[in-house]
């Protein structure tokens, strides 16, 4: 009852003075749903500094989202991805952006001589990475409001309850919609022809089932660029994810890239994720 309580005041500011060793063990308790409340509650607008992962050290505002973020166990294959092929000097482009944890590693990893560009479209995610942004006193991002497509102009993006589930209307609606709301949308290719951005060393894609539509928008990249590109599949079944990820996989490989599965992000998720890279032979 007393937990109950608790969680039922969250408001109270000494949730937020719970020390981050705690609640992660809180949180690796298995199947205890009020420990998992607290945890967020607990986490919830609250600025904490990284203890985990390729991260270690920044500071981080998950807002009201995945706990990984604040423990810096966020889809670790991808960190160590980023940390593997990402080198001072380099671009990143961080496509489906949410928060910007990426972005924010990603900034880090290239240092001032590099450059981050965080495409999201959506406004209350992208207020969050410029705080992330700002806590760390990263200068070397741009950030888009836009969504990453096949081409360049409006188009409509789903809300959901969780922020890192938007996506665009010309895909599966998610099961938890919430809202709609008018976007621009525009192409990579037309982006580095039309923004003059800076082409990419490597592009993180999790745009939530637009995967194709963004890699079709970013075919002359591919093409004469060739950056590493990692995207992220998922879907509620296994075979689901199979066979997304094969029409993906497919498409890249016209450009003569090998693709590789990159290790599990979420082992014993009911929801099936993967991710994979490609890397130009």
């Amino acid at each position: 009852m007393k937990l109950q309580t608790a969680l039922k005041t969250s408001s109270v500011p000494l949730l937020k003075f719970v020390p981050l060793q705690i609640l992660e063990k809180l949180y690796e308790l298995p199947s205890n749903r009020w420990a998992d409340r607290l945890v967020r509650a607990s986490l919830r607008d609250r600025n904490v500094t990284l203890t985990h992962g390729v991260g270690k050290g920044l500071k981080f505002n998950g807002g009201n989202s995945n706990p990984d973020y604040a423990f810096g166990t966020y889809e670790l294959p991808v960190q160590n991805v980023l940390a593997r092929y990402l080198q001072p000097g380099d671009i990143f482009y961080d496509i489906g952006a949410n928060f910007g944890f990426f972005t924010a590693i990603a900034a880090r990893l290239v240092g001032p001589s590099g450059r981050v560009y965080a495409f999201e479209p959506e406004w209350h995610n992208t207020r969050r990475i410029r705080v992330n942004l700002e806590l760390n006193h990263l200068s070397n991002v741009s950030v888009l409001e836009k969504a990453v497509s096949c081409k360049s102009g409006t188009g409509k993006l789903l809300l959901t309850h969780y922020p890192g589930g938007h996506t665009l209307s010309t895909v599966v609606a998610p099961p938890d919609v919430t809202a709609t709301m008018a976007i621009e949308t525009i192409a990579i290719d037309d982006a580095i022809e039309n923004l003059e951005i800076d082409p990419p060393t490597l592009v993180k894609i999790d745009v939530e089932g637009a995967e194709l539509d963004v890699l079709y928008g970013m075919a002359d990249t591919l093409k004469i660029f060739r950056p590493i590109v990692i995207y992220e599949i998922d879907d509620e079944r296994q075979e689901g994810v199979l066979e997304k990820r094969c029409v993906l996989d497919d498409f890249v490989s016209h450009f003569n890239y090998e693709i590789l599965t990159l290790e599990a992000a979420y082992p014993g998720l009911k929801w099936q994720v993967a991710h994979a890279i490609a890397l130009p032979k």
